[in-house]
């Protein structure tokens, strides 16, 4: 279930996209003169993404996943300033296209967003939150990094680290916030693409030039290897859970971003770790995840090995960590370590 085209066919999904977007633009002949000829081309790969997107929650079974996409996306078009009712209708367009396919399930997802549709956030809320005690930091660290101060952001987090204050509250109480604060920004239409990657390049460069604080924790003979899945290039919050884990008497392995499901089986039948946590950020990459944890389960030699999973899909449905058939679901490092120690005591 939910797989609308042919494995990997990109061609049939470009096909279909084409032809919806084509069926709402005849119908709308005022749209032409709004988007034009780029316009509409981008409206194609919109309807790819918004593809992509339906694939990945039919197939997990997970209708609050393609709602919460629904929701950004409805957000996206009121920051960028783009006329609502033309989601609204190409929406809907898509689900009769379905309909007439004889795709129902697609259809009922598609029938719940638009249900819901008039009731989203029009602009997601702060990332930098209240109750967060190191907030004031967190903004300034924010502030310094949107001006193109990577000196001064890394001052702040060093001066902070030589005061003493652990790592693990700077990851979680710092650096990620912040992070998620500028995706929020570029989603409300206040910095750009270039400004976000520049942001996360430097907070990357900041968090290997920590590496002299990791201070390891006595070896307990837990053993942890953290990866991301095949196509899946957002790593930070994944290199912050295998930090954690290191300083906490774990022997970590980050094997890094976008790793082939094959290669981490292989590895995992080799080095025979007690966990293997999983980043899963974009919610398409969430049937490769399935399949890894399928290939693991079917693979004898991986027996001992429990499968942790994290990533925004995840924060979003609570259960969907059950419907691809891992072992666990946490929600930042601190929680996956809690886990962890808890299924697996020192030995030492």
């Amino acid at each position: 279930m939910g797989l609308i085209f042919d494995a990997n066919s990109d061609q049939q999904r470009r096909a279909f996209a084409e032809r919806a977007v084509l069926r709402y633009w005849l119908r709308q002949p005022s749209i032409a003169a709004r988007y034009g000829d780029k316009g509409r081309q981008r409206c194609v790969e919109d309807m790819l993404y918004t593809l992509v997107y339906l694939e990945a929650a039919v197939s997990t079974g997970s209708m609050e996943l393609f709602r919460d996409y629904v929701t950004w996306l409805r957000s996206i078009f009121i920051c960028f300033e783009i006329d609502v009712d033309d989601l609204t209708g190409t929406l809907e367009t898509l689900q009769e296209i379905f309909i007439e396919r004889g795709d129902f399930i697609q259809a009922e997802y598609l029938d719940d967003s638009l249900r819901l549709l008039d009731g989203m956030e029009d602009v997601p809320a702060s990332r930098l939150t209240e109750d967060n005690p190191f907030g004031t930091m967190a903004e300034d660290y924010l502030s310094r990094l949107l001006a193109q101060d990577q000196p001064g952001a890394t001052d702040l987090i060093f001066n902070a680290a030589d005061a003493g204050i652990p790592i693990s509250n700077l990851y979680m109480n710092v650096l990620q916030p912040s992070l998620r604060e500028v995706g929020r920004l570029w989603q409300m239409n206040r910095v750009t693409i270039p400004q976000e990657h520049y942001f996360t390049a430097a907070t990357k460069t900041i968090m290997s030039q920590l590496y002299p604080y990791l201070m390891r924790g006595p070896s307990g003979g837990q053993r942890l290897i953290a990866t991301c899945i095949d196509g899946e290039l957002h790593e930070i919050g994944i290199r912050m859970v295998c930090d954690v884990f290191t300083m906490n008497g774990w022997d970590a392995v980050y094997l890094g971003a976008s790793i082939p499901v094959k290669e981490i089986v292989s590895l995992v039948e080799l080095e025979r770790p007690d966990v293997l946590a999983l980043s899963v950020t974009i919610a398409p990459n969430l049937p490769k995840a399935s399949a890894l944890i399928g290939a693991i389960r079917s693979n004898p030699h991986c027996d001992g090995t429990k499968i942790m999973v994290g990533g925004y899909p995840f924060n979003c449905c609570p259960d969907l960590w059950r419907r691809i058939g891992a072992d666990a679901f946490a929600r930042d490092a601190t929680s996956a370590l809690t886990w962890a120690n808890l299924r697996f005591p020192q030995t030492a």
